[in-house]
């Protein structure tokens, strides 16, 4: 059986990853769609293309990584990856919402 921070990290990719991901970059190429959090459009100089966001998914996920290992191995640790799925939850949910009021 996997550990529970593999699958918490697991989550974590699809959720905060992936999920957020392709629902940002379809969205943002809706008319009328901006992306909704402005430090995001503020390191891309507006809306995230594909690239920028990519980099920008890169870093931001290597940060939680690095908290995470900064942390005793109890488990307060597992609150990053839990954190992360739960914030790429709520975040993709959100995305999808717009997206299929545009639709």
């Amino acid at each position: 059986m996997a550990s529970l921070d593999a699958i918490l990290w697991g989550a974590a990719a699809l959720a905060y990853g992936l999920g957020d991901y392709v629902t940002t970059i379809v969205g943002v190429r809706m008319a009328g769609v901006q992306e909704g959090n402005p430090l995001v459009r503020f390191i891309s100089g507006g809306d995230p293309g594909p690239g920028s966001f990519a980099v920008l998914k890169l870093v931001s996920v290597a940060l939680f990584v690095a908290a995470y290992w900064t942390l005793s191995p109890t488990t307060a640790r597992l609150a990053v990856p839990t954190a992360l799925t739960l914030l790429g939850t709520v975040v993709t949910a959100r995305n999808v919402q717009i997206i299929r009021r545009r639709v």
